[in-house]
């Protein structure tokens, strides 16, 4: 049996003891509930393990990206420490500090060969959007229909009088802008001098890892706006804050029961969405909501979610892929519980999602600024920003705030 039929017949197991107590209209038995747990604990380790098979689809994508255009460069083989070298992506490996301005003449160090490191978040979302790469314009114009024409009328062969011209009709425009990236590694000569893995090779990988996870960690929260203690620097727009310029407050669908989600929920956020926008929409959750999501049922008593059996492909509710993203908010309650206010979910179709690039990821080897330290740093650095572009495309789930109670 495959890892993804074990995981289907764990949840149907698990599904088979939540219905049992439901019918019964009772509370786990500690039986139950230890078993459920040790159902689940499973289920999670098999996904794990599943994902961690496809997970590098994302940096192999973000590696396809093309740059806009390509810097000349003067630098001949000796004059460098490290030979500046073109690579897939728009990534470059290129150093500092060259031979003329003081830079050591000795052979490239490497790493170890086989590198232990813990499972980097997956980005789920951030493949799904639609990219674009920007030319040389300092800011990029997104043109939007901002109202629709009016309907058109019935008339007369010959009419009483002249034929009205629409009035409605109206465009607006959103701007997307270049906002600085970056990330630094800084790692120590020991190492680099007593390894075999190539340095280019694992500063590329961690580097786009990491800014492949800011890229997703935006798409999904962004604000927008400067954040705190940033200098005043922008960010994306992500699809769980409520803006009049990416998925406003009338996108969103409120819960119909306090502090809890209900499959009336998932259903109204379905039918929220036109069947054009739906027929390419996913759901977007955390792994704390989708628990519960699991076990939500129809009138007919069938469940909403359905495993999906083939590896890659993602499970399904109502019919439509699941994103579970840990980078997706969880209730803002202690412990992650739901609280009044809270956005939980997304559904919508991502091609509606544009994300700008003005140049293509750079690594930049410094040699010699940590020599002082006994290190070598690594800068990371790309231009890019984002926003959703169409709020009709998006339905968004808000938790609805626990009843007060009355009198003083």
């Amino acid at each position: 049996m495959g890892k993804k039929e074990k995981r289907s017949a764990l949840i149907a197991e698990m599904e088979a003891i939540s219905k049992k107590v439901a019918d019964e209209k009772r509370a786990f038995t500690d039986e139950e509930r230890k078993a459920f747990d040790e159902k689940e604990a499973e289920v999670r380790k098999l996904t794990a393990e599943i994902e961690d098979e496809t997970r590098n689809k994302t940096l192999e994508e973000f590696a396809g990206l093309e740059r806009p255009e390509s810097e000349p460069e003067a630098r001949s083989k000796d004059e460098s420490f490290f030979k500046v070298e073109k690579r897939a992506g728009g990534v470059e490996l290129r150093t500092a500090m060259t031979q003329a301005d003081g830079g050591a003449a000795i052979a490239p160090e490497q790493f170890v060969h086989d590198i232990i490191k813990a499972v980097e978040k997956e980005a789920l979302v951030y493949p799904r959007v639609k990219k674009i790469v920007v030319n040389g314009a300092g800011s990029l114009g997104l043109p939007y229909e901002a109202a629709d024409a009016s309907s058109a009328a019935w008339t007369a062969e010959v009419p009483a009088n002249a034929i009205g011209a629409d009035s409605t009709w109206a465009f607006g425009k959103r701007s997307l802008s270049p906002t600085d990236l970056t990330k630094l590694i800084k790692v120590s000569k020991k190492l680099l001098a007593t390894s075999a893995f190539p340095i280019d090779t694992l500063a590329k990988e961690k580097i786009a890892e990491k800014l492949t996870a800011a890229f997703e960690n935006a798409i999904i929260n962004g604000t927008g706006v400067a954040a705190a203690n940033s200098g005043n620097v922008n960010q994306p727009l992500g699809l769980f804050v409520a803006s009049n310029d990416g998925v406003s407050t009338a996108r969103d669908v409120e819960t119909k029961e306090s502090l809890a989600i209900s499959a009336d929920d998932i259903i109204n956020m379905y039918m929220s969405l036109r069947p054009g926008y739906r027929r390419k929409a996913v759901w977007i959750m955390n792994t704390a909501i989708l628990k519960d999501v699991m076990l939500l049922k129809d009138k007919n008593d069938q469940y909403l979610w359905h495993e999906s059996l083939r590896v890659g492909e993602p499970s399904t509710l109502m019919g439509l892929p699941v994103l579970e993203s840990e980078y997706a908010p969880v209730g803002s309650g202690s412990n992650g519980a739901l609280a009044g206010g809270d956005y939980v979910m997304v559904l919508g179709d991502l091609s509606h999602y544009q994300f700008a690039y003005w140049k293509g990821m750079d690594i930049t080897v410094a040699n010699e600024v940590f020599a002082g330290t006994n290190q070598i740093g690594f800068y990371g650095h790309t231009l890019a920003d984002g926003m959703p572009t169409l709020a009709e495309a998006f339905s968004r789930l808000k938790i609805k705030a626990a009843a007060q109670n009355g009198g003083n």
